[in-house]
Order: C-alpha cells, then sequence, then structure tokens
C-alpha cells in the first residue's frame, strides 16, 4: 500500500469530495467579485445594478461548495 497501513483512503475520498468544490467555489466568487468592483470603478452610476446581480451571482458558486459538503457527508455516512 502507498500510504501504509495507518491511512484508510475512504476518508481521503472524502476529503477531496469536499475540497474540490469548495475551492472552485472560492475562486470563482473571487473572480465574480473582483469583476465586480471593476465594473463599479469604472461605472459608479450603475453600481447599485451590479451589486445586487452580484449578490444574486454568488449564491450559484456558493451552492457547489454546499453541493460538496453535502456529498462528504453522504459518502461519511456510508462509511460508519
Amino acid at each position: 500500500m502507498i500510504f501504509g497501513d495507518s491511512v484508510n483512503i475512504d476518508f481521503m475520498a472524502i476529503a477531496f469530495a469536499f475540497a474540490i468544490p469548495a475551492a472552485a467555489a472560492a475562486i470563482s466568487q473571487g473572480k465574480a467579485i473582483s469583476a465586480a468592483w471593476d465594473g463599479m470603478a469604472r461605472q459608479p452610476e450603475v453600481s447599485d445594478s451590479i451589486g445586487g446581480k452580484l449578490i444574486i451571482a454568488l449564491a450559484f458558486p456558493e451552492a457547489l461548495g454546499i453541493f460538496g459538503l453535502l456529498l462528504a457527508i453522504m459518502l461519511m455516512g456510508k462509511l460508519s
């Protein structure tokens, strides 16, 4: 065994099942916020409109992170 007898591969799979969607959500939220702030800096008169749409747009990557968490919880339930 590559990792030795003390490491359970199932728990590593659970960690990756949560970590990958969480990282993807964080990166996409960062890009969305950066683009929104850039748009607000270029056109301050539409900052209210951009800010409102940003809140809605940030919900989608957040849902990806939550789905990853639910997947990890479901995988942990199968192990026990």
